[in-house]
């Protein structure tokens, strides 16, 4: 099913957005919303809610992987609506993963972390990845924000690295629980992506603190690709400003870029 909510001359069922639109099949999410994001929207916040994704993107154009069990969305938002500024930017991807580690805890029992900068685990295998970018329109700045979480992911179909380091809510859950359905635990992470937003706009330090106490590298060996060189230490937490700290050679070093190495 194709659809967009809401329909004409009715309010959103869905909490943050304006609008949703649903497909069937989407190259990317993110991808389709760059698209919108040049069409000059007058219903932003929106969601982009794919059933199935055939070229999901991640991080430094890597691939991210999914089936008709994950659950795929990208949100289109207009900064400016939100009071946000060019220095929340950095730290969105973290106010995200907040948002998701809260939801799978609501929503599941299961307690994630924040493996920074924006992936979200279960017992140290990857659950949800979260993708935000900036898109320049004649308007001004818009962002584009991916969430991609495995809830009934057939992950025996999944490249081998994929199945090296991933998990699904479906395995994670006790065999007397039920596994939400996209459509619940999408509300539910739209509410609580919203109530994130507003705290990274207040400048809410309750917010880094949680980031903070969900981070799964603290006192852990790190290695950190930078690009240049191979960082390695020994994780040190995530500041408020978003940076990972990392103690190697007696210093701590505060990174806002790089990505952390899976062993």
């Amino acid at each position: 099913m194709n659809a967009v909510w809401p329909p004409e001359g009715h309010d959103t069922p869905w909490p943050f957005v304006r609008s949703l639109i649903h497909l069937d099949v989407v190259e990317s999410t993110n991808d389709r919303a760059r698209q919108l994001a040049h069409e000059q929207r007058d219903d932003l916040p929106i969601a982009i809610w794919a059933d199935r994704q055939t070229k999901g993107r991640g991080r430094a154009d890597r691939t991210w992987w999914s089936d008709a069990g994950s659950l795929t969305f990208s949100l289109l938002v207009d900064p400016r609506m939100h009071a946000l500024k060019t220095e929340h930017e950095p730290k969105l991807a973290l106010a995200a993963a907040v948002a998701v580690v809260n939801t799978i805890l609501l929503e599941c029992g299961l307690p994630a972390n924040i493996r920074w900068p924006n992936d979200v685990e279960l017992d140290g295998r990857k659950l949800s990845g979260i993708l935000p970018e900036r898109v320049e329109t004649s308007r001004g700045s818009l962002l584009v924000v991916g969430i991609g979480v495995n809830v009934s992911t057939q992950l025996d179909d999944a490249p081998a690295e994929v199945r090296r380091m991933s998990t699904s809510l479906h395995e994670r859950i006790a065999p007397n629980r039920r596994v939400p359905e996209p459509s619940a635990l999408l509300r539910s992470l739209l509410a609580s992506f919203g109530a994130s937003l507003v705290r990274l706009a207040r400048d809410d330090e309750a917010l880094a603190v949680e980031w903070a106490d969900f981070d799964c590298l603290l006192n852990q060996p790190v290695r950190v690709d930078l690009g240049t060189r191979i960082l390695t230490g020994v994780g040190r937490g995530i500041d408020v400003q978003g940076a990972l700290l990392v103690e190697a050679a007696g210093e701590v070093q505060r990174l806002f870029g790089g990505r952390v190495l899976r062993n």
